[in-house]
Formats: structure tokens, C-alpha cells, sequence
């Protein structure tokens, strides 16, 4: 019980927090703890949780949640081969990579919908995702593992 409610906590501080910060996810690192915890069924709940928020908050077309998640994932899993998973070196990569995923994600999109994309805020917005979400990484992943519910299995 009290596994569900850290990972509803961290579902809603990251909404909250992208109230606060437009343009950038506050969910992909809950996600990408979630996935270092090797319990997929965890994964998968978290993934469903963040890509319903944000295709129902966000203003562009169906399937660029879809598209994000799934390629963090796979990004993850390409490089927990290559880096050890837990290590803050891989996480500023897999942020960097998320910066310039948003740049070619938004221009998809905004593509597909004939909208004009201020470049400035799209470059503005893809440097704070690579930035955050390192750091934002870093504190889940202290308050997780400082937490007495980290031994507790849940399915």
C-alpha cells in the first residue's frame, strides 16, 4: 500500500509540476525509476498512468505520448546495455536525448497539424527537459531508496 501511494505521489507532483514548467515531463523520470526497479507490471501501470495524462492534457495530435514513452523505453533498454542503469552519467545522456527527441517529436507533430512551432521555445523547452530531468531523476531516486517502502513487493 504504501508502494502505491509513492508512485501516486510522484504521478502527482510530476503534473503539478508541469503545470509550473509547460513543454516539459515531470513523469518520464517516475518512469524511468520505475523501470530500474525491474518490475514490469510497475513499468507498464506507470506508462499508461503518464501517456493517458498526457495525451489527455497536451494539445498535440494522438500517439505522440505513445511515441515518447515508447522511446524512452527503448532508449533505456539500448543503453542499460551500455551503462550501468542506475549511474547519473547515463541519466544526463538519456536526458540529452530526451531534449532532442522533444525537438523532433514537436516538429513531427506540429507537422501533422500544419501548426508553426516558435523555434526558440521549442529550443528553450528542450534544453530544460535535458536539464531536469537528470536532477529530477536524482531525488526520486534518493527519496525512493531512503524510503522504508522500498522492500516492500507489490505486483
Amino acid at each position: 500500500m504504501l508502494n502505491l501511494i509513492w508512485w501516486v505521489c510522484v504521478v502527482v507532483a510530476g503534473v503539478m509540476a508541469q503545470g509550473q514548467v509547460p513543454g516539459v515531463d515531470f513523469l518520464a523520470a517516475g518512469f524511468v525509476l520505475a523501470l530500474q526497479e525491474e518490475r514490469w507490471t510497475k513499468s507498464l501501470w506507470f506508462a499508461l498512468a503518464a501517456i493517458l495524462i498526457q495525451e489527455g492534457d497536451g494539445s498535440l495530435a494522438f500517439g505522440s505520448g505513445l511515441i515518447w514513452y515508447g522511446a524512452l523505453a527503448a532508449m533505456y533498454f539500448f543503453g542499460h546495455y551500455l551503462f550501468e542503469a542506475k549511474n547519473f552519467l547515463f541519466m544526463i545522456l538519456l536526458g540529452a536525448c530526451q531534449g532532442a527527441m522533444h525537438i523532433l517529436l514537436s516538429l513531427m507533430m506540429a507537422s501533422l497539424q500544419d501548426w508553426s512551432v516558435a523555434p526558440e521555445r521549442l529550443w528553450l523547452e528542450a534544453i530544460v527537459q535535458a536539464v531536469v530531468f537528470p536532477m529530477e531523476w536524482g531525488l526520486l531516486y534518493i527519496i525512493y531508496h531512503n524510503l522504508p517502502l522500498r522492500h516492500v513487493r507489490t505486483v
